[in-house]
């Protein structure tokens, strides 16, 4: 697996962006199956005066991975579910954008007030919408389903990997369920009920500074104080394995990268992450 990271930086006051540089090589590669994470550092509400913009954007370079469908079980309601269902853990768009990549600032302790605004993940065709999501601590968490005539749970684990339990809860057709998320951290949802593709990732953060990318692979954080800071980019992997008694997909290599930034007052900065097999 090759990860690789360019950054640029563009103050307010410039009138062209100077074109990315290619940090040192042991700056823009780090992998690891278990990433460490500092989501949960104190934090503290402050006024964010003449705040700055960071924008940013992950893509792919190279060829692109194939990756297999999963065949549909019996007793995982092909009837409804279909006869395969793809997997999705790497999204590039046509121009190359990487969606579902986790992007936040590391160990920030002060700035603008996190939004609680609720997250809501959908069932649908047998599958979780969106795959991945990001949140603050104390924002609500919901579940729906729009897969009528399917029964379908909700199984929370804290954590990349492990048996942390968060919560288990049935998650019919018609019916929101929701948790108040009150731990920082990853934590992955899967479905018990004979859809064991069905997975999806939740990162939980003490302050606003984080995004999850879009089809085009872009993000873009706001209000942010002026200072130096470092920018981590989580990617979940694309190379599948297979483990002994474990029916569900896992992929290997959960992908974290890390990019300096510095933002002066009122000023724009930019980061590439760039990812290739």
């Amino acid at each position: 697996m090759r990860a690789l990271a360019l950054v640029a930086l563009c103050l307010a006051a410039c009138h062209r962006a100077p074109a990315p540089s290619r940090p040192a090589p042991d700056a823009a590669r780090a992998a690891s199956p278990s990433p460490v994470v500092d989501e949960g550092a104190a934090y503290r509400v402050v006024a964010v005066r003449d705040g700055a913009t960071l924008r940013g954007r992950v893509r792919w370079e190279g060829a692109r991975p194939t990756l297999d469908s999963l065949m549909v079980p019996p007793h995982g309601d092909p009837s409804h579910c279909g006869a395969t269902q793809p997997l999705r853990p790497l999204v590039i768009s046509d121009e190359g954008g990487v969606a579902g990549a986790v992007v936040s600032l590391v160990g920030v302790t002060r700035g603008a007030a996190p939004t609680l605004a609720p997250v809501t993940v959908d069932q649908r065709q047998c599958r979780y919408e969106p795959h991945v999501v990001s949140l603050t601590v104390g924002a609500e968490l919901r579940f729906t389903s729009s897969d009528p005539g399917v029964l379908h749970n909700v199984h929370g684990f804290y954590g990349l990997d492990g048996d942390d339990a968060w919560f288990n809860a049935a998650s019919p057709a018609g019916l929101t369920v929701s948790r108040l998320v009150q731990r920082a951290g990853p934590a992955r949802l899967v479905c018990d009920a004979g859809h064991m593709w069905m997975l999806a990732y939740v990162h939980v953060f003490t302050h606003p500074y984080h995004a999850v990318t879009d089809a085009a692979g872009r993000f873009t954080l706001t209000d942010v104080p002026a200072g130096a800071y470092r920018v981590r980019m989580w990617h979940e992997g694309w190379t599948r394995r297979d483990e002994p008694g474990n029916p569900r997909p896992v992929f290997t290599g959960h992908v974290t990268m890390e990019l300096p930034v510095a933002l002066t007052p009122r000023g724009a900065g930019e980061v590439e992450f760039v990812l290739g097999g």
